[in-house]
């Protein structure tokens, strides 16, 4: 039998095996596993957790009373008093800052702490929107290779055809070397997405905080479904719960306070002082000589200096503008970042449903129409090589926007911030 009769009637078959839908494989991937191993393992999560917990010790510190002071004085030569000479004064101060300083102290840490937890949860927020990207990016280059594996087979096969053609009278030599062309570029192509997975591979080690000569798994499937989003909803969700917001309206907060601070510096703070007095019998006749003596005292500042005082108010004043300042402008930006990635999300999924809904079955039809075409001698080689191409193209163009889809989704997920997922895959 002709080799090329022999070939041709299987060529759907074959296109069709080479281009269709990819199976899931059991051994594959996990994304859910992955941003689990992340959450547990992550030096940065692990290094921001431990920086909040820092912060979260402070407000004890800066709330507490200063302190004690206790000295222990001995004369040289003794002073002499009606009751006997003073042999040693042991004396016990403490400080006590005006009621309400030390509590707002204790505010401001803690506002601190607050903005130090948000930045922890923005750094898990984070490393998941890597973990995915990762995982995308390796969901493309491997189903990618897979298809061009696939199609540098039939390639080969063309090739053999073509050959046998040639040999045989029935081609030209040109269809042979289109064919060795095309295989060329094939592997090309092939290698560069090797290097995009050896890449993708190595950040999504270093996110595990696994070492980076590990092996990393196949990502053979993903959820490819559209998620329905409303931009509005989004923007509240977001304006609501975005972790840098929290932390700048603890800015906001810990100013305010700031404020209130300067000016209850403008009270004095207090100081009181217990003395004790040893004093020995010396020679001194009255009788209660030898009796050691006590003293209270009381004493506060005298805020009289008003020009720190003053420049304290004016420097929380311009703290307060400047953090609600920031705070406006963040919100205009997280606004802004929203709604550009909502208007891509809308474009990648429209682009998604023109590939799946007209392109890929029109490609399909073309190819199936020269395959016969080709089998009936009313279409050349190049032709069919040109059809088969194309077709290939536009899967490989479907899986690079899928993989951007969910990307795009997943730094949705990380705009609005918070602990619930715009989807479950």
């Amino acid at each position: 039998m002709n080799p090329v009769q022999y070939f041709i009637p299987g060529l759907a078959i074959s296109l069709s095996l080479a281009f269709g839908v990819l199976a899931q494989d059991e051994n594959a991937l996990s994304l859910d596993e992955m941003v689990s191993e992340a959450l547990k393992n992550n030096p940065h999560i692990k290094a921001a957790e431990s920086h909040w917990r820092a912060y979260q010790a402070r407000p004890a510190q800066v709330s507490s009373l200063p302190d004690p002071m206790l000295s222990y004085t001995r004369f040289g030569a003794s002073v002499e008093t009606r009751l006997g000479p003073q042999e040693s004064i042991l004396m016990l101060s403490q400080k006590i800052p005006f009621p309400g300083k030390l509590a707002l102290k204790g505010s401001m840490a803690k506002e601190d702490a607050v903005a130090q937890q948000q930045s922890y949860e923005a750094t898990i927020r984070d490393i998941v929107f890597k973990v995915k990207t990762a995982y995308f990016d390796l969901y493309r280059v491997d189903q990618s290779l897979t298809i061009l594996a696939q199609y540098l087979n039939l390639l080969e096969d063309f090739t053999k055809v073509a050959e046998q053609k040639y040999a045989t009278g029935q081609g030209i030599q040109a269809n042979v070397l289109k064919s060795q062309v095309e295989i060329s570029g094939i592997m090309e192509r092939r290698f560069h997405l090797q290097k995009m997975r050896e890449g993708a591979a190595a950040r999504l080690n270093a996110l595990l905080g696994r070492p980076q000569n590990d092996l990393v798994g196949s990502v053979s499937y993903i959820n490819t479904l559209r998620i329905p989003l409303k931009l509005e909803t989004l923007i509240a969700r977001a304006l609501a719960q975005r972790e840098a917001l929290r932390a700048g309206n603890a800015m906001v907060s810990k100013s305010e306070q700031m404020k209130r601070l300067a000016k209850k510096n403008y009270l004095p703070d207090f100081n009181l002082q217990m003395n004790y007095i040893d004093i020995s019998e010396g020679v001194v006749t009255s009788p209660e000589a030898g009796k050691n003596a006590w003293s209270v005292m009381a004493g506060l500042n005298l805020p009289i200096w008003f020009g720190k005082r003053n420049a304290a108010v004016r420097e929380a004043d311009e703290m307060i503008i400047s953090n609600r300042m920031n705070y406006e402008n963040l919100e205009n930006q997280i606004k802004a970042e929203v709604r550009n990635l909502f208007y891509q999300l809308e474009l990648t999924g429209k682009t998604l449903d023109l590939y799946e809904q007209a392109l890929i079955a029109q490609a399909e039809t073309s190819l199936e129409s020269a395959v016969a075409s080709y089998r009936t001698g009313k279409l050349d080689f190049l032709g069919l090589l040109d059809a088969e191409r194309m077709l290939l193209n536009l899967k490989l163009n479907r899986i690079k926007e899928q993989a951007n889809y969910q990307k795009q989704l997943a730094a949705m997920e990380k705009a609005i911030g918070g602990e619930k997922p715009l989807s479950s895959r």
